[in-house]
């Protein structure tokens, strides 16, 4: 699973997206880096991409972002139980 926390250089408003996607991660006890990618483009907010998924931010609650992750944490990891 892939988290993705894309920022523009010089933009201070990603800290409290990655505070909450770390926090949301910390306590549900999940197995997932933040990787930070770099965005030439200054005017963009913060975005999150959760396996190549945009999830906008603005509307992505500490609850949503936690529905989200743990509910794609869960496909990924029972859809391998059902695979072996």
């Amino acid at each position: 699973m892939r988290v993705e926390l894309i920022y523009a250089p010089g933009c201070s408003s990603y800290k409290t997206v990655r505070e909450t996607l770390e926090t949301v991660i910390a306590e549900e006890r999940l197995p997932i880096p933040v990787e930070m990618v770099e965005d030439g483009s200054p005017s963009e907010s913060p975005k999150i991409r959760i396996d190549g998924q945009v999830v906008d931010y603005m509307v992505a609650t500490f609850d949503h972002l936690r529905d989200i992750l743990c509910g794609r944490w869960k496909e990924l990891t029972e859809g391998s139980l059902y695979r072996a």
